[in-house]
């Protein structure tokens, strides 16, 4: 399918009937796979833009950067760019889903800067509403609060704070950058505009909720403020708390997405804690799913409900490359992509149809666009192999996006704020 406007033809393919991306999805165990990347561009001046969400309503939506390196959330629209900007402050992001965290004028009065953006403003969380209205959701008493994503009966998750000051937050008794945290930080849960702390697995005293799916079922971490936040990669679901158990390690087990068929998947540590890798957790087990050959650590970021899974295979310096997981397999997306197209950096979503969204990399300009990677199907594997880049290299990190890899490992609520390609 061919447009003019690339977004008009996204809208019309995400707008496919269910019973066309399940076809497609069978399709996507064909070795000629490949990808046609929609360079989106950095829509705010600034030099960076991301896709987080490929909407079925038509749109997708995510952040960009401002010249000035502040960020706001934004829609993507077949009409063109819609800026969601802030509570009045600088910084706003959609983080998952149409959910995400937008900064007020006023500055923490206890000098936290929970949403990492080093305004030290108070954050809070939001989802659209209808008409795509950004609405703001309440904290559980502390100053802060961030949303992670949400379903389609309107419950989103995400991460809160408390009136509780927590000694876990401190070091020496002082609170720590980045965060420079002091209030306890929970996992929660809001329906129809009302917010609900969820419990931590026993012994721990903060959390966060990072996603849900259709049936209600919540996956995330809990662990303490500072030192281990990601103690235990958990499910909620009937009330209960459950462990999911990790891939040998103590630390920084983190549970990113689940689909709606329970399957979960996020990153977790190996023994030893030197490395983590991301993990895909079905029927009450964690399966390895490895690293691209010569790769030191892995990170997933979004399953589809064909189990296919998103992320970043980075090598021991922090230089990474993005794969698509399917079937036992993972592969560098890179790979799938003709040479003459931009460099995919950081696949963030991937929904029903295998359409890949996420940050991809302009090294002669020094920018970061947004992008959109739609499946094509039914060439030979000449032709898919002739549009390749068939060894790949991988591509190194600009440093603010390196940032936001490495803070991965303590969950946050922010986004990449800038890059500076080195």
């Amino acid at each position: 399918m061919k447009s003019k406007s690339p977004l008009l033809s996204l809208a019309l393919l995400v707008a496919l009937p269910s019973s066309i991306g399940v076809a497609v999805g069978q399709e996507a165990t064909n070795p000629n796979l490949s990808y046609e990347v929609i360079n989106l561009g950095t829509p705010l001046g600034g030099s960076l833009a991301a896709v987080q969400t490929i909407s079925l309503q038509g749109f997708l939506a995510g952040y960009a950067n401002l010249p000035d390196n502040s960020q706001h959330a934004i829609l993507f629209l077949p009409s063109g760019t819609k800026d969601l900007g802030t509570f009045g402050g600088q910084n706003s992001a959609i983080l998952g889903r149409l959910s995400g965290f937008s900064e007020t004028a006023t500055s923490d009065p206890l000098g936290q800067d929970f949403c990492e953006t080093g305004t030290h403003l108070v954050c809070l969380a939001f989802t659209l509403g209808n008409r795509n209205q950004v609405v703001a959701l309440p904290t559980l008493g502390g100053t802060a609060a961030a949303a992670f994503g949400n379903n389609a009966l309107g419950q989103v998750v995400g991460i809160s704070l408390t009136s509780v000051h927590d000694p876990s937050c401190l070091v020496g008794g002082e609170p720590q950058a980045p965060f420079y945290q002091v209030q306890q930080s929970v996992p929660a849960v809001w329906r129809s505009g009302a917010v609900k702390e969820l419990p931590t697995f026993p012994g721990d005293s903060d959390g966060s909720a990072n996603a849900i799916n259709s049936l209600g079922q919540i996956t995330g971490s809990t662990g303490d403020c500072y030192a281990n936040p990601g103690a235990h990669a958990v499910l909620w679901q009937n009330g209960e708390v459950i462990n999911l158990g990790s891939l040998g390690g103590a630390m920084n087990n983190d549970p990113e997405a689940i689909n709606d068929l329970g399957e979960i998947t996020g990153d977790s540590d190996l023994p030893g804690d030197a490395t983590g890798h991301a993990f895909l957790w079905r029927k009450g087990k964690m399966q390895d799913l490895g690293t691209l050959p010569g790769d030191y650590s892995s990170y997933a970021n979004a399953i589809n409900n064909l189990s296919q899974i998103v992320g970043q295979s980075c090598d021991i310096n922090g230089n990474c490359r993005p794969f698509l997981w399917e079937n036992g397999n993972m592969i560098d997306l890179n790979t799938l992509v003709p040479a003459s197209q931009a460099n995919l950096y950081y696949p963030a979503t991937i929904d029903d149809l295998g359409v890949i969204g996420g940050i991809a990399m302009n090294q002669s300009t020094g920018l970061d666009p947004a992008f959109v990677a739609l499946p094509t199907f039914g060439l030979t594997g000449k032709q898919v192999s002739a549009g390749r880049i068939e060894a790949a290299p991988r591509l190194s990190m600009p440093q603010g996006t390196r940032l936001f890899v490495q803070r991965r490992l303590k969950h946050s609520a922010a986004a990449p704020i800038a890059t500076n390609h080195q």
